[in-house]
């Protein structure tokens, strides 16, 4: 897919005119349309009176005080008119100086769009003349700047994704270059004995099985990371769920003289989670420990419960990780000891604190002299939309 980056594009900064200006506008819009008005109302009074003198000596032609009334008569006739006509004529001018403002205002507006799709996406439109329409301005602002931030969500997005691509073809092509070059020795015939042999395969096995850890990883990190990914929400007892995670790594941990210690002030507490991708975040918490914990002597999972919100604590006494790396642990192939760097796909935290997002939950590390702590907080209730 190609990138698509913002154009930036030279231009002269969208007009603007005083307030003066403005009102002088309106002033002679309003005298043009007094004077059209005017010609067409002498136009008007005199049809009418010649109209009205042609009329009216046939309707009181036997009238003994004709000659007296009929100035009158065509005096009121002519002030009613112009009376009636005034009124019109306010109404007729004040809608058109309107209509003629709101076409500066638009005007405007147009020049500052125009302004803006050229490239200048970090402008905004002024109100400065359009008071009358400001929900209008407010209301494109806001619409530049989602767009903005839509635009610049998708440059990072393909900028992880060639970030991702780099990362992990980097480290894949690590145990498959020694994958192929211990095959190829076997292969070939380059080994003394059968032991020799074994050996060989036995490496090439184990970096196979690293290979496979790295590809579920990648997979496991796209999928949870996906727009449209949902998850299954049941009321699980957490507490049972992490005494059964003790048991499954209870054998790694005898590995690494470590003690697995669940602490919960009861055994019946209950969550609204999926249990499937919650039991990938503990079991990437817990093979963290292990891996990067260095030398400790146990690995503790509690869990707490309020009102609001169920804690999860996944603690080991291991080594202190530095406060400035403390924040940068959740980052897609962050290691905090590149000298370990062939351990894992540093792809763990990252998939936990996706699913915790997915949970509309937090999770964060802190670490000091007694021990390394990986706390996660979950909504005790989940919205349908989740």
């Amino acid at each position: 897919m190609k990138r698509r980056t913002a154009k930036r594009v030279t231009a002269a900064t969208p007009r603007t005119k005083s307030h003066w200006r403005i009102a002088l506008e309106l002033v002679m819009e309003a005298i043009a349309i007094t004077a059209i008005l005017l010609i067409i109302y002498f136009g008007l009074l005199f049809l009418l009176v010649s109209i009205f003198e042609i009329l009216y000596p046939y309707l009181l032609f036997n009238h003994p005080y004709y000659g007296v009334i009929f100035p009158r008569v065509r005096q009121s006739f002519a002030l009613g008119f112009t009376f009636i006509y005034g009124v019109l004529s306010l109404v007729i001018i004040g809608w058109r100086v309107l209509r003629r403002y709101r076409i500066i205002q638009m005007g405007f507006i147009l020049d500052e769009l125009h302004y803006v799709s050229q490239g200048h996406y970090d402008y905004q439109l002024s109100d400065r003349h359009l008071k009358s329409m400001q929900p209008i301005v407010e209301s494109i602002n806001r619409l530049v700047n989602k767009t903005v931030r839509a635009m610049e969500e998708e440059r990072k997005i393909e900028q992880s994704k060639d970030e991702l691509i780099v990362n992990m073809s980097h480290d894949i092509r690590t145990p498959l270059t020694s994958i192929i070059g211990y095959v190829g020795l076997i292969q070939s015939g380059h080994f003394k004995d059968r032991d020799e042999a074994i050996k060989y395969a036995t490496i090439a096995y184990n970096k196979s099985q690293r290979l496979q850890d790295m590809v579920e990883d990648l997979f496991e990190y796209t999928k949870v990371s996906q727009i449209n990914f949902s998850l299954t929400f049941q009321k699980v007892n957490v507490v049972r769920l992490l005494q059964q995670l003790a048991v499954e790594f209870d054998i790694e941990a005898e590995k690494a003289n470590r003690q697995l210690i669940v602490d919960a002030l009861s055994d019946e507490i209950y969550a609204m989670i999926d249990s499937e991708k919650m039991v990938r975040v503990f079991s990437n918490l817990i093979m963290n420990a292990l891996k990067y914990g260095g030398e400790g002597e146990f690995i503790k999972l509690s869990v707490t419960q309020d009102d609001e919100n169920t804690t999860f604590c996944v603690a080991n006494d291991g080594n202190q990780i530095p406060e400035a790396q403390l924040d940068r642990l959740f980052q897609r192939f962050y290691r905090a000891d590149e000298s370990r760097s062939t351990n894992g796909s540093g792809l763990g935290l990252a998939i936990a604190e996706s699913i915790v997002s997915l949970h509309h939950g937090e999770i964060w590390a802190e670490s000091d002299e007694e021990s390394t702590r990986f706390i996660c907080v979950i909504p005790n209730t989940q919205s349908e939309e989740a």
